[in-house]
């Protein structure tokens, strides 16, 4: 295992690649579509390239070890970049990107060796560079590019991966699940219940130009797993330029593109249990009473169901999944070259919650690595079975610390 410490400064260039592409509008939109109908994306239900992640019955977490190259990064601390816990991370040209809503709620940036660059999200106010409440954030891989999303503010900022600002973009949408395309268009995910249609999810794809007006839209759906939720799809940038679109318990992994949403993987629960008609029907009127949503989800729990709610990260060999929720985890790894699985469990033990942190991956990197979290306690917790993390518990005013590994092929 090796513990990396965040002294040592990178030397890199400026990264605003293509930067000034995204400085004026792309009027040939405008002309095209003006105030036309936007023209739907074609959702294509057949696909030669579907991959079935088949789920094996899971094994306990602590039965089993496929982790390899273990690493952990300590970040650098200061009072620009202290925060308390990690929702979304990037990790990309050497450079990590961190996103903490709930305490800082700031995005930050840092070295891969845990060097401190830059805060974005700390001017909070009405001003034009200003964020009311950071909400999320994706990158834009072919331009290099943060798109940073201001949900309360109803805005997107982009800037450069130095954290420099380029550009503010009012929307006409909520602001939580968007990416942008590399010909000047964002791609949202957003509940759409004025879109809906009979026997439709209302799990909604909009195109829109950098003025939001929406020049295509689209459903993700299939016909037997027409749930009605309030709760976005996941929608994520990959390096290699795709887009992901993972919308919460349907069981499909969708590519989407400017044309067309294209099922990419699909979730077969096999032997295992999943959740049932008759439990979605009571979770979707439990919804309507927001005091009820807790206990509908306390008994997909109990009742020991399989769900998947969209989050997912793949890497160059393997997809992650993840089933379930709270103290009851699945960690799914698909091989994508053999089709193997293995699925991990806790079996619903909170004392296990430290094997399940270590399979709450957030994001992956180009050479094939998966990035997660830990915080403090979790630390303390690991150091017996790495005892090298005592030189990291005995640290003061510590963020939670990065961690990343590879996964063992599955066979």
């Amino acid at each position: 295992m090796l513990i990396i410490y965040g002294v040592r400064t990178r030397a890199r260039g400026k990264l605003i690649k293509n930067s000034c592409k995204i400085l004026f509008l792309c009027l040939s939109v405008s002309l095209c579509f003006g105030c036309k109908k936007p023209k739907d994306i074609v959702s294509v239900v057949s696909n030669d390239y579907l991959k079935t992640v088949l789920v094996p019955k899971p094994v306990d977490f602590s039965d089993v070890n496929i982790i390899e190259d273990l690493e952990f990064i300590v970040l650098e601390t200061s009072d620009k970049s202290l925060f308390g816990t990690v929702s979304r991370m990037r990790v990309y040209s050497d450079r990590i990107f961190l996103l903490d809503p709930i305490y800082a709620q700031e995005l930050f940036v840092y070295t891969m060796d845990g060097k401190h660059i830059s805060t974005i999200g700390a001017n909070r106010g009405q001003g034009p560079q200003d964020f009311v409440k950071l909400s999320n954030f994706e990158i834009d891989y072919v331009n290099e590019l943060l798109l940073v999303m201001d949900n309360w503010g109803q805005k997107f900022m982009m800037y450069d991966f130095d954290g420099n600002f380029i550009r503010r973009i009012d929307s006409k949408f909520h602001v939580t699940e968007a990416v942008l395309l590399p010909d000047d268009h964002i791609v949202h995910a957003k509940q759409s219940d004025e879109h809906k249609l009979p026997g439709q999810s209302n799990n909604k794809i909009i195109i829109t130009d950098f003025n939001q007006n929406i020049i295509k839209e689209g459903f993700a759906f299939d016909d037997n797993k027409n749930i009605n939720m309030t709760n976005n799809g996941i929608i994520r940038s990959l390096p290699n330029g795709e887009i992901i679109f993972a919308p919460r318990l349907r069981d499909t992994i969708y590519n989407v593109t400017i044309d067309s949403i294209t099922p990419k993987y699909a979730i077969d629960y096999g032997v295992n249990k999943r959740i049932s008609k008759q439990t979605i029907e009571g979770f979707k009127e439990d919804r309507e009473n927001p005091i009820n949503v807790d206990k509908a989800l306390i008994r997909i729990i109990n009742e020991g169901y399989m769900c998947f709610f969209g989050r997912n990260v793949e890497s160059v060999d393997h997809l992650y999944l993840s089933l379930g929720f709270n103290s009851y985890t699945i960690a799914v790894f698909y091989n994508k070259n053999t089709g193997a699985s293995i699925a991990l469990s806790n079996d619903g033990e909170r004392e296990k919650r430290i094997e399940s942190g270590l399979y709450r991956l957030l994001c992956s990197d180009e050479e094939g690595y998966f990035y997660g979290s830990l915080n403090t306690t979790q630390i303390d917790r690991l150091i017996p079975l790495f005892p090298k993390l005592k030189e990291i518990d005995d640290l003061e005013d510590m963020n939670p610390i990065i961690f990343r590994y590879k996964i063992k092929n599955v066979e």
